[in-house]
């Protein structure tokens, strides 16, 4: 396994992965039908690689090379398992200090709990530790516990509540 930078090449398996695995981010509180939510995250992602070119963010790619057991012709071929989007120019919003911050962050579920997350997270922690950028920072939905482990593992702290209530009807 390897961790690159990414390119427009990429963007097709991004944008695949990152429709798919929206279910598994949602709130519980949100009480939206699934085919809205991935409708307003395809329009999201529609201009995702846009945003990424002009906010100066960076792209990991984490790849493996082919499985043993496949075929000679597939040999040497690398397959995208995940990806994180970091955005580089960031600002914690109360004290405007400079941050990196995770945008995007997926890896194919079949790839989950085998060190690619954490491949791609210190891929991310390095190039803000040779940037001179001083912290790095994410949201999670508190649901999200096989994130969250992942996160508190990687030396992630809470560091504020994003909190939600449900308006009644008038």
């Amino acid at each position: 396994m390897r961790v690159r930078l990414g390119n427009v090449r990429d963007w097709p398996f991004m944008y695949a992965l990152g429709k798919q695995g929206i279910a598994h981010s949602i709130s519980p509180w949100r009480e939206q039908p699934m085919e809205e939510t991935l409708k307003y995250r395809e329009s999201i992602l529609r201009g995702f690689w846009n945003w990424i070119q002009q906010s100066g963010s960076i792209v990991f790619i984490s790849e493996d090379s082919a499985e043993e057991g496949k075929s000679s012709s597939e040999s040497g071929k690398a397959y995208s398992v995940g990806y994180l989007v970091l955005q580089t120019s960031a600002r914690e919003e109360l004290t405007g200090v400079s941050q990196g911050w995770i945008m995007d962050f997926a890896v194919l579920p079949e790839w989950r709990g085998k060190g690619v997350g954490r491949e791609l997270l210190e891929a991310a922690e390095d190039y803000c530790s040779e940037q001179g950028i001083p912290y790095l920072g994410l949201a999670v939905s508190s649901h999200n516990v096989r994130a969250l482990h992942l996160y508190e593992q990687f030396g992630f702290a809470e560091e504020r509540k994003l909190m939600v209530k449900r308006v009644k009807k008038g």
